[in-house]
């Protein structure tokens, strides 16, 4: 169990007492222990953060699986909702991004009378949230997959593996989407296309204010419409998406986000697996539904 003791236990040993040929016999099991030790480290961080900041009436959390169009919906909120200067540094100084304020052990940032939060993370890390509205974005499954592996070769490790990495992927799409579409705890949200946003970018704009009760003109939605565009965020990489280190690809964050490309990475037997997993998740009826279609 752990308690205080343990930790502090963990925390004071003197590493002149350690019995290191003790530790080299149990690597498997002292790297098993760091994973966990360090999960949890950051997951009690994550929990502080949120208590810490508090929830409003008018708070907005922006809800995906990873690649799915998180930062350009968090860029279209951030216009509709402020002056839209472009002052800030990372779009994390205006909309936090929890996780990555935990890993990292900083502060969540926001401004403006709307918090914009983004999120990855599952359902059940918002149970007892009781303010605030969630947009949920959803992606296909295979331009998801697609992209995730594009990143990790650019940001995480370069000699990635499609094959494992996708059927990981997939599995895990379909479990994420299905678990907060199940919204069991009735939060107040919307659910987008990312495809949507992208072939009917005005229209979607639309829904969202009419859904957060914000006014949009015509001088707004211009402004919405410019700033979320590939050709400025791809200009303005910077603010998005990883900071350059010795060996990333960082400007490579912002990309052109082709609907339906994802499908050509795939071989006939991974497209069947996608196919044999739809059948085991709830996608009948659901905005999942449209992709199987």
């Amino acid at each position: 169990m752990i308690d205080k003791d343990f930790l502090l236990t963990v925390s004071e040993f003197d590493d002149k007492d350690i019995d290191h040929q003790v530790l080299l016999e149990n690597l498997d099991i002292l790297e098993k222990a760091h994973s966990k030790l360090h999960g949890l480290l950051i997951r009690t961080r994550m929990k502080k953060l949120m208590l810490d900041f508090g929830q409003q009436e008018t708070d907005v959390y922006v809800v995906s699986y990873p690649r799915s169009g998180t930062t350009l919906l968090q860029m279209m909120l951030y216009q509709m909702t402020t002056d839209g200067d472009l002052g800030f540094d990372h779009i994390y100084d205006v909309s936090p991004w929890c996780r990555y304020s935990a890993i990292f052990n900083r502060p969540m940032k926001s401004i403006g009378k709307r918090r914009i939060i983004k999120t990855h993370d599952s359902y059940e890390m918002f149970e007892k949230i009781k303010k605030g509205k969630f947009i949920f974005l959803v992606r296909d499954c295979l331009d998801v997959v697609s992209s995730v592996y594009q990143q990790t070769l650019d940001y995480v490790d370069p000699s990635t593996d499609f094959d494992q990495l996708s059927e990981r992927n997939m599995k895990r799409w379909f479990e994420y989407n299905s678990e907060w579409l199940q919204n069991k705890d009735q939060l107040e949200m919307l659910t987008l296309h990312y495809e949507d946003i992208v072939r009917k970018k005005e229209e979607t704009i639309k829904t969202i204010s009419k859904f957060l009760k914000i006014e949009i003109n015509d001088e707004i939605l211009e402004r919405v419409l410019q700033a979320t565009s590939f050709d400025f965020m791809k200009k303005h990489e910077s603010k998005f998406g990883e900071q350059p280190d010795y060996w990333k690809i960082y400007d490579n964050f912002i990309r052109k986000g082709k609907i339906g490309d994802g499908k050509n990475k795939f071989s006939s037997r991974q497209l069947m697996t996608y196919k044999e997993l739809s059948k085991k998740y709830p996608v009948e009826n659901t905005p999942l539904e449209r992709y199987f279609k």
